[in-house]
């Protein structure tokens, strides 16, 4: 059996499994988008195969260079950013994108499709490097670069790699344009708490619980309206969630 390596973390990989398969998918289609070697296709398809399904019937794969994947039990779709996804709409009940928008020029494009693709209650799950943790805010403060960004590289070669990381989005932004296209019940979980991270807000709590009200009181005072249909998502910024954990995974739901 082929070994295919994650290129993000671990733990950002098992959040997304259990994410994916939380509802069942053995009658489901599920869209791999930047599949990347193929490292959560295998995992799901090792999950369908011992409980009995065939992988092909489940999962599609698509990515910008196919050739690099190297799980054999399904194929991968030629995937070009700056186009459509390659699919009929209405074709699957779950996407999943794992550190893929950070890669893209325009990746409200690819929530704009994905969307598209999407049945009537399905599920569009998208996880980016958490630029809002505390070690990510100071590394920003001190250098210049949220964590996990780097200087920039010219060669294509490199567009999987972390100087390839040309979009810094934070969960807000996703948040929004996902209920911008029509998703639904979005909400934002954490895939591991960074300690270093949980120690700064140990000790920054108080800090940020007054920043946070002073600046809801004045959203209020300048936009009513622009703190009505923000305040869930404005709740999170300086929540334990935002600020302590490693990538943020953003989920939203295909209004039925």
């Amino acid at each position: 059996m082929t070994t295919i390596k994650p290129a993000s973390h671990p733990a950002t990989n098992r959040k997304i499994f259990e994410l994916v398969t939380a509802e069942g998918i053995f009658d489901k289609k599920v869209l791999d988008v930047g599949a990347g070697r193929g490292y959560m296709s295998q995992m799901l398809g090792d999950y369908l195969k011992q409980n009995g399904v065939v992988p092909s019937k489940v999962i599609t794969a698509c990515d910008l260079f196919p050739e690099y994947f190297v799980y054999p039990d399904i194929s991968c779709e030629k995937l070009a950013f700056s186009d459509r996804l390659p699919f009929e709409d209405a074709s699957f009940d779950v996407i999943y994108a794992i550190e893929v928008l950070e890669h893209l020029q325009n990746p409200y494009s690819l929530i704009r499709d994905a969307f598209r693709v999407l049945r009537p209650g399905g599920k569009l799950i998208i996880s980016v490097p958490n630029i809002l943790n505390l070690t990510s805010r100071i590394a920003y403060l001190s250098h210049g670069f949220f964590e996990m960004f780097e200087p920039l590289s010219f060669k294509p070669e490199d567009a999987g790699r972390l100087c390839g990381h040309i979009m810094p989005l934070n969960c807000f932004y996703i948040d929004h344009s996902m209920r911008r296209e029509g998703f639904v019940q979005t909400r934002v979980v954490p895939d591991k708490f960074k300690k270093s991270a949980e120690l700064l807000y140990a000790g920054f709590y108080p800090f940020f619980k007054l920043a946070s009200s002073r600046h809801r009181r004045n959203i209020v005072k300048k936009s009513p309206y622009l703190w009505e249909v923000n305040k869930s998502a404005l709740d999170l910024i300086n929540s334990r969630t935002v600020l302590c954990s490693r990538s943020a995974i953003v989920i939203g739901q295909k209004s039925r």
